[in-house]
């Protein structure tokens, strides 16, 4: 279950194709998950996920580590025509939509069984 979570939690791309480029220059280092948001209530990975620490990070070439209490490494790819971020781990492939980004900040956009879930990073 919670493998599945950190897949979810791990990426997402949605805007204009000039924003697609500008993620795909910029998505590398570090991401660490600071609000959790669904139907209009915010929170902690704490008070969400039950993790202290939540992050993603991107490196080159395509490569991508996610934590939300474990650990997990696999690939990604951006699609700059749709605006989306694809993370593979092992068989898993999730993808999410980006709803904003900028060099220290970025909105995630996953659909779950529970409805729409936005996730926000800051760059560290």
């Amino acid at each position: 279950m919670k493998k599945a979570i950190v897949i979810l939690m791990m990426v997402g791309v949605g805007h204009f194709s000039a924003q697609g480029q500008d993620i795909a220059k910029e998505i590398f280092g570090k991401w660490k998950l600071d609000v959790v948001e669904m139907m209009g209530q915010k929170g902690t990975p704490q008070e969400v996920f039950g993790v202290a620490e939540a992050y993603q990070e991107y490196s080159k070439p395509n490569k991508f580590k996610g934590f939300l209490g474990e650990e997990v490494h696999g690939d990604f790819t951006i699609d700059s025509a749709t605006s989306k971020i694809v993370v593979t781990v092992g068989n898993d492939s999730t993808e999410f939509k980006v709803i904003s980004f900028t060099k220290t900040g970025m909105i995630l956009s996953i659909q779950t069984d529970e409805g729409a879930l936005q996730l926000h990073y800051k760059k560290s």
